[in-house]
């Protein structure tokens, strides 16, 4: 995968994600080794960040742009956005409770379920969770959400002023003084944030970018020149709002209206994009009377700080639900029960793993099979492949079924008929196959990373 910058350029997806890790990483460790004699890079764990509708490869794709980075496995942590804002939710005190003459002011109770409406630049991540008694937290829903977040706003915003000043004057700014462009881009999004829902939006346009506007006719009731600024009308800021605002809006009333959500009691906004006057307002208005809405300080920095929490926890998120149906692809000549004997046909068979919404508990053994060998076998193999589908077709296709990765266990050629006892893990980023000879006792141990391209594993 390549990514375009601005200037039409085109560079590899991993090495730009990488170089980006690896910069802030090398400035975080430069400010901390001034405040800590001796430290070096093991002595810090770090967390990486994604949003929750991320699928299994853009997951792993992270870990390995951080492994680029020059961060190890052992020292990493992948969180999901929202996740990392209930955990540190759970610490904020969001209730007072007198009890006689004492004040306490605390958090969610136990068994409490409340929803997470992470809201950044590009993506609105959502997920619901409960409050166990141990203080840990179990989502109750997968995660979910779209790309309805801040930047949807920022092009709104730059595309009808593209039809004001002219799509030709805009290029040629981008082209001759591309400083100046990323400056008016950079006005836009420190604006928009502090923008009202009945006020007026002022953005600031060079003098010499000015003298060559005309407003054009349709824009004449919604748009005005300044000295040093155009000012859109608070009529068309809130139509350039009211698409983002109302997908997610009722993305997140579709979600309320579940039977696994009935019990959740309070909707918590975070990210940058929920400071919005807009966004604030909407959620008021249409769920106040049901929820309690809550709108933490400086909320731009939740998902930082709750991403700390995680890291520092050895469990901090105990149980999840899967997004999709998980399963093997297998060419058999025969299954009875749990034993499946291997073939070497073409057509593949979906063995599943783990079923769309199952409740997970992270590292648990999720399934297992016995896989029966002829002798001399070589196969070392097992694809993974995930479906959408509410009930998974027993032929694999491609217009149903999606391969994610392969298992690759290295195998002895065994003399004579073997059967493998294969016992599955999932810890969210990977799954874990340990096959056990039956007859010897002897493991092989295999992982499937959830990338095209086959890694394999080392195995004992």
């Amino acid at each position: 995968m390549v990514i375009k910058e601005m200037g039409g350029k085109t560079m590899k997806a991993m090495v730009v994600f990488a170089f980006c890790i690896e910069y802030i990483k090398d400035r975080v460790m430069e400010r901390l080794s001034q405040a800590i004699h001796g430290l070096d890079d093991n002595d810090v764990h770090w967390v990486v960040t994604v949003p929750a509708i991320w699928n299994d490869q853009a997951r792993q794709f992270m870990i390995e742009a951080s492994e680029k980075a020059s961060i190890g496995k052992d020292n990493l942590t992948l969180a999901l956005e929202p996740e990392g804002a209930a955990m540190y939710c759970k610490y904020l005190a969001m209730d007072k409770k007198e009890h006689g003459d004492e004040t306490e002011l605390k958090a969610f109770d136990e068994n409490a379920r409340f929803m997470v409406v992470d809201l950044g630049g590009g993506t609105i991540d959502i997920t619901v969770s409960e409050v166990l008694s141990t203080g840990q937290l179990r989502e109750i829903y997968n995660a979910t959400g779209g790309p309805w977040g801040g930047n949807y706003i920022n092009d709104q915003i730059i595309k009808n002023l593209k039809e004001v000043i002219g799509w030709t004057v805009m290029g040629k700014l981008r082209s001759d003084d591309f400083d100046e462009y990323l400056e008016l881009l950079r006005d836009v999004e420190q604006r928009k944030r502090s923008v009202n829902y009945d006020s007026e939006l002022s953005i600031k346009i060079s003098k010499d970018l000015l003298t060559k506007i005309e407003i054009p006719d349709a824009y004449k009731l919604d748009v005005q020149k300044e000295k040093k600024s155009i000012k859109l009308s608070a009529s068309l800021m809130k139509k350039i709002f009211s698409s983002s605002v109302d997908s997610m809006m009722k993305h997140v009333e579709g979600l309320l209206e579940m039977k696994e959500t009935r019990e959740v009691s309070t909707i918590l906004l975070v990210g940058g994009y929920a400071a919005s006057d807009f966004v604030q307002r909407a959620f008021r208005e249409k769920f106040h009377k049901k929820y309690r809405i809550i709108f933490p300080l400086t909320p731009d920095m939740i998902v930082l700080k709750g991403a700390v929490i995680i890291g520092q926890l050895v469990e901090a998120i105990v149980g999840r639900m899967a997004k999709y149906h998980y399963g093997f692809g297998l060419s058999t000549t025969a299954v009875s029960g749990r034993v499946i004997s291997i073939g070497e046909g073409e057509e593949k068979t979906f063995f599943s793993l783990i079923k769309k919404g199952q409740k997970i508990k992270v590292g648990d053994v999720v399934t297992e099979y016995e896989v029966r060998l002829k002798a001399k076998s070589k196969w070392a193999n097992l694809e993974v492949y995930t479906t959408d589908e509410e009930e998974p077709q027993r032929v694999i296709d491609e217009e149903h079924f999606t391969k994610v990765g392969s298992i690759n266990v290295k195998l002895p050629q065994f003399k004579k008929e073997s059967i493998l006892v294969l016992t599955i893990s999932y810890d969210e980023t990977e799954f874990k196959v340990v096959a056990t000879d039956r007859n010897t006792g002897r493991c092989f141990v295999g992982n499937c990373r959830f990338l095209e391209k086959e890694i394999k594993p080392s195995s004992d």
